[in-house]
C-alpha cells in the first residue's frame, strides 16, 4: 500500500445552497482544513484565528484542524504556513459527501470518474487537463451523450475507465494516479482501489467558486482558480445588474423542455422548479411556467394543453444532436424549430405564435458551472434582445473556450444556440 491511502472518514452532511446570480460576490467556506475562520480562502487571517484559538480566545470551528490530528497546537501553524505558501506535503479535504479525504501533495496524475462534464471543465480551466490518465466511457465513446472529438480531443487518448456504472477498477489500480476524482459517488466502491485517495467534487449550479478553489488549493494551482473565479463574478454581474432592472411585471413567462420533444408527440417533460434547468432560466431574468411542479425527481410528463393554459411567452429546447461544439451546419435544427412551429395542439401559445422558440446545446445544460453561466446569457438574449444588445454572447463564450479550455476553436463556426437572434 502506497502513500496515497489514507483516506479518513467522517460523518457529515455537505451544505449546498441554491443561489441565483447576483451583484453580489458569493459567500462560501472554502471546504479545506486549515481555514480556520470558515471563510473563501486560507491566509495569514487563519494563522491569526488559530493563534488565538490556542491561547483560548475564540471557539474551535470545523477546519481549524489542519492536519487533521485531533490536536489544534503549532504543527497546525505551520500546516497553514506551508498552504499559504504552496509548499504543503499532503492536504485534508472535506468533500461533497461529507468524508474528510487526505490528498499527498503534488498531484501529478489523476483519473475522472465524472456525470457532469463541468467538472472537467474546471480542471482545464485551473490548467491541469495535461494530469488526466483516465475517463469513464462516456467522453470517449463515439455516440455517447458526453463525447465531442472537437470539445475534449486530450481525452481520446487516455485510459477508458469503462461506463459510468460500469467502472473497470482493474485498470485505474494500473495507472495508479495519484488522485480519484468522481461526483457521482453512488456509482464507485473507493474500496475497490484502496491505494489511491478518492475524493467527491461535483461542479455544478450551487458551488461553481467554491469547487473550483478546492480544486485550485487541491492541484497546487490556487491563482488559476482564483482569476476562473473572478472572470465569472465579473460576468455574472454584467448580467445579474440588467436583470435586477427588469419590473416584476415585464418579465417573460418560460417554458424549458427536458430532451427534445418528438414533433408528432403531445406529450412534453418538464422539470421540477428545483431543477437547474428552472435556475438558468430566473437567472437570466425569466419566469419558469414550471415553478409549480415541486417534485423529487428531475421531471414529470405533461401534456400539450397543460403547455397551452400556461401560455408562456418563450420556449426553451435542448439537445445534444443538431447543435454543439461539433455542429456546423443550421439546417437541420431549423427543419426542426419550423417543424415545432406546425404543431397544431400549441399553434395558441404565444412563444409559437410569435416564433420565440429556441434552441441550445445540452453541454450548457448537464448542470451548471461556468458553462451554466454562458447558457443563461445566451437565454438573456433571447429574452431581453434589447437589454442585452451590449453584450456579446459568442464574444464572451469564445473567451471561455480560448482563455480558460485552452482550445482553438472558433465558437462562430459551431451551432451552439439557435438561432443567435431573438
Amino acid at each position: 500500500m502506497n502513500k496515497h491511502v489514507s483516506i479518513l472518514l467522517t460523518v457529515a452532511v455537505a451544505a449546498i445552497f441554491l443561489t441565483a446570480l447576483s451583484s453580489n460576490a458569493v459567500s462560501y467556506t472554502l471546504k479545506i482544513h486549515g481555514n480556520a475562520n470558515m471563510d473563501e480562502s486560507i491566509n495569514d487571517e487563519d494563522l491569526t484565528y488559530l493563534e488565538k484559538l490556542i491561547k483560548g480566545e475564540v471557539e474551535k470551528t470545523e477546519f481549524s484542524d489542519a492536519n487533521n490530528d485531533d490536536v489544534v497546537d503549532e504543527n497546525d501553524i505551520e500546516q497553514i504556513k506551508k498552504i499559504i505558501a504552496g509548499d504543503e506535503e499532503f492536504l485534508v479535504v472535506r468533500d461533497d459527501a461529507g468524508r474528510t479525504v487526505r490528498v499527498d501533495e503534488p498531484i501529478d496524475s489523476f483519473v475522472y470518474h465524472g456525470h457532469n462534464i463541468f467538472v472537467y471543465e474546471t480542471l482545464r480551466a485551473i490548467g491541469v487537463s495535461n494530469k488526466i490518465v483516465g475517463v469513464n466511457s462516456d467522453y470517449v465513446t463515439p455516440g455517447l451523450s458526453r463525447y465531442s472529438e472537437t470539445y475534449f480531443p486530450e481525452l481520446l487518448s487516455v485510459e477508458n475507465l469503462g461506463g459510468l456504472q460500469a467502472i473497470n477498477y482493474e485498470v485505474i489500480n494500473n495507472i495508479k494516479p495519484d488522485l480519484i476524482i468522481t461526483d457521482y459517488l453512488e456509482y464507485y466502491d473507493p474500496t475497490k482501489t484502496p491505494d489511491f485517495p478518492t475524493i467527491a467534487l461535483d461542479v455544478n449550479i450551487t458551488n461553481p467558486k467554491e469547487a473550483t478553489m478546492r480544486y485550485g488549493y487541491i492541484f497546487g494551482e490556487v491563482s488559476k482558480a482564483e482569476e476562473y473565479v473572478s472572470w465569472m463574478n465579473d460576468q455574472e454581474k454584467k448580467i445579474s445588474e440588467k436583470v435586477e432592472s427588469i419590473p416584476e411585471s415585464k418579465r417573460v413567462s418560460v417554458y424549458v423542455c427536458v430532451g427534445l420533444p418528438d414533433v408528432s408527440t403531445s406529450k412534453y417533460s418538464t422539470p421540477s422548479k428545483k431543477h437547474h434547468y428552472c435556475q438558468e432560466v430566473r437567472n437570466a431574468g425569466g419566469i419558469p411556467i414550471n415553478d409549480e411542479i415541486d417534485i423529487k425527481g428531475i421531471s414529470v410528463d405533461v401534456d400539450a394543453e397543460w403547455i397551452v393554459s400556461r401560455n408562456p411567452q418563450v420556449i426553451l429546447l435542448s439537445t445534444n444532436q443538431m447543435v454543439g461544439y461539433d455542429a456546423h451546419d443550421s439546417k437541420e435544427v431549423a427543419e426542426y424549430i419550423n417543424a415545432f412551429l406546425q404543431k397544431p395542439e400549441l399553434a395558441t401559445v404565444d412563444a409559437v405564435k410569435n416564433k420565440r422558440v429556441y434552441m441550445i446545446s445540452h453541454a450548457f445544460l448537464k448542470c451548471g458551472g461556468a458553462s451554466g453561466l454562458l447558457c443563461s446569457l445566451y437565454y438573456a438574449k433571447w429574452l431581453y434582445p434589447d437589454l442585452f444588445a451590449d453584450m456579446d454572447a459568442q464574444a464572451i463564450h469564445q473567451e471561455y473556450v480560448s482563455k480558460f479550455q485552452h482550445l482553438d476553436i472558433d465558437v462562430n463556426k459551431c451551432i451552439m444556440a439557435y438561432p443567435l437572434t431573438a
